[in-house]
């Protein structure tokens, strides 16, 4: 009897449920219902919506016998672990940045309520919590401060596994090859019920591997060493994601024949002779370092060698890795994505000059023009530079063709049989007779960011736009760090000294030096002037500059300044008067300008950056 009681009941609610799914709309219904289906993955429900013109639509929705619930679920991760995941996860923690990466591209970077301090993708992610260091350096009270519901990390965080899950459910990812991405996606889908989603974005990431893999597929391979640390010198084993991106990018990896992160020597890399060369902002090297260090190597002779402007995208396992691998494919292999020519330019000189293909021969007319050319990677393309240009050491193979600007050779600049001039406004007296040679492109940067712009239109009119971007982004980078440290200090009065000869040059208004015046966190005393000046005794003593900086090939040096007739100057009764470490990098507005503003910030606040110049006064002091 008590059995049947029971039958009758859930008959009753049967029914119950069935009637509140045909009489949804009130009983008065004009039209037929239509069923809308919602996704659920174990079930299926249907949305029924009847309208009529006296009354408001009404939506219920009908639950089939069916149905269950998609949670609690199990999963298994990459450690092999099965674990349940109880609801649907609203608060998670990811304890290694690809994490953060996979979930942002699964459309659920909402969810994340904590990351470690090494996480910079994407933007929004500084707004969330950080939980300390990556994997088993994670702040354990940080994290269960959070109250997640999910914590999610890769196998670095072994260590601290039991204590993780007293705070969470924590599923464990892998990210050791491209297919541990996509697996790693459709793991993650299935935990947060968004399978559909995860097969997109697997999808997607495969299709842009493919179509950025087909476009260099033809190309020759590129040896390629990558410069993970300088001292010791390291690099990228043959099983790391960098060595599988420098595959997939054209490139072959000159130490692909060892694992992990191994130490390699000097003579080992000059042995390999790798044909590009790729440098980090945290690998203990700049461009100009590493022209130095590898001067022997194909990559330096042509000019090949990059600054990757942010490492994470080729680091940080998850689909951002595409962002790294054309980064690697333009500079691998740069016809692969070439600008259309014919192209047309407008110059420093607001000329219209029209390229008709890609410079395969270039004469330079500045030293500052070489440089830049060598910085963004078209450095292989030159066949004449002037007399004057010293950096790299590669240029000393080049054809000389004479005197700076105005002062060349026109007869060897012809013979060189260029298809490009570049010069700047020191060649316009000259400007005529060049153009019956070859077109000529006029830069004459007069700031940093004329400086910028200079790179920017040499990278387009070389085909070496990825390079200049890059160079941009790292000197960018750069003044940004030193700008930070200044920000906020006393701006000392600065004159700077070019050159003497009856009397002192210096620079002005309008003039790039005194962007990198600006720039160090100084104000240059001569500023209301006009491009490069020259300037009697009496008015730098009228002006009394806190700091003085005197290149090495002025023609004065700082001791007779000390015990010249600027001894009742605030820079010399304090001696702060300074002599540059290279004069070339204060006069040639290429993007070594960094390395000048670089010095002198560290003239101007030395106390900023941990320097410490002789306060003894009037002591003749170099560099810090």
């Amino acid at each position: 009897m008590r059995r049947a009681s029971i039958f009758l009941l859930v008959f009753l609610l049967l029914g119950a449920v069935f009637a509140a799914g045909c009489i949804g709309g009130g009983g008065s219904a004009t039209s037929s219902p239509t069923p809308a289906k919602t996704a659920t993955p174990n079930s299926e429900t249907t949305t029924t919506t009847s309208s009529s013109s006296t009354t408001t639509a009404v939506t219920t929705t009908t639950t089939t016998a069916t149905e269950r619930p998609y949670y609690p679920l199990n999963v298994t991760d990459y450690l092999n672990r099965t674990v349940e995941i109880k609801k649907e996860p609203r608060r998670v923690v990811t304890l290694a940045p690809f994490i953060t990466g996979d979930l942002y591209y699964l459309g659920l970077f909402d969810r994340v309520v904590g990351v470690t301090d090494y996480d910079d993708f994407p933007r929004a992610v500084n707004n969330v919590t950080r939980i300390g260091g990556y994997g088993k350096y994670a702040n354990l009270e940080i994290i269960a401060s959070l109250k997640p519901d999910l914590i999610i990390a890769d196998t670095y965080s072994q260590a601290i596994l039991d204590k993780l899950e007293e705070i969470a459910p924590v599923v464990v990812l892998r990210a050791h090859t491209v297919d541990d991405i996509k697996g790693n996606l459709i793991l993650l889908g299935k935990v947060f019920n968004a399978q559909n989603k995860a097969e997109e974005a697997v999808s997607t990431f495969q299709s842009q591997l493919d179509e950025i893999s087909s476009a260099v597929a033809s190309e020759q391979r590129v040896k390629v060493f990558y410069v993970v640390w300088n001292n010791p010198l390291q690099t990228a084993g043959g099983d790391s994601f960098i060595s599988t991106l420098i595959h997939l990018a054209g490139g072959v990896n000159i130490f692909n024949d060892t694992n992990g992160w191994p130490t390699v020597s000097r003579e080992q890399v000059l042995v390999r002779d790798p044909q590009v060369i790729i440098l980090t902002p945290h690998c203990g090297m700049d461009v100009e370092d590493a022209y130095h260090e590898f001067s022997g190597t194909t990559a330096a002779r042509d000019g090949r060698i990059y600054m990757i402007e942010n490492e994470n995208d080729l680091i940080h396992p998850s689909p951002r890795l595409v962002n790294g691998l054309e980064i690697l494919a333009r500079l691998l292999h740069p016809d692969a994505f070439a600008e259309k020519y014919p192209m047309t330019i407008t110059d420093f000189e607001n000329r219209t000059v029209t390229i008709e293909k890609e410079p395969q021969r270039i004469v330079s007319l500045a030293p500052s023009i070489t440089e830049t050319l060598f910085y963004i990677g078209a450095g292989d393309k030159l066949v004449g530079v002037t007399q004057w240009a010293d950096w790299p050491a590669p240029v000393k193979n080049i054809t000389k063709v004479g005197g700076y600007g105005k002062y060349a050779n026109l007869e060897i600049i012809a013979s060189l049989k260029p298809d490009l001039i570049i010069a700047d406004d020191y060649s316009l007296s000259i400007l005529d007779k060049l153009e019956e040679i070859a077109p000529v492109v006029i830069v004459a940067p007069k700031s940093v960011d004329g400086i910028y712009r200079q790179i920017e239109l040499l990278g387009k009119i070389t085909n070496r736009e990825e390079g200049a971007r890059l160079v941009i982004g790292d000197m960018k980078g750069e003044i940004e760090y030193v700008s930070s440290k200044v920000s906020n200090l006393t701006k000392p009065k600065v004159f700077f000294i070019l050159s003497y000869y009856q009397g002192y040059w210096t620079a002005g208004k309008g003039t790039f030096m005194d962007s990198v015046i600006t720039l160090a966190g100084g104000v240059n005393v001569f500023n209301d002037t006009n491009g490069w000046v020259k300037v009697s005794e009496e008015q730098v003593i009228a002006r009394d500059p806190d700091v003085i900086v005197v290149l090495p090939t002025a023609g004065i040096n700082a001791t007779e300044l000390c015990s010249g007739p600027f001894a009742s100057t605030e820079a010399v009764k304090s001696g702060r008067v300074y002599t540059a470490t290279d004069s070339n990098a204060y006069q040639r507005p290429s993007p070594r300008i960094v390395v000048a503003i670089k010095e002198m910030a560290e003239f101007l606040h030395p106390e900023a950056f941990g320097v410490s110049p002789s306060t003894q006064a009037c002591q003749a002091v170099s560099a810090p």
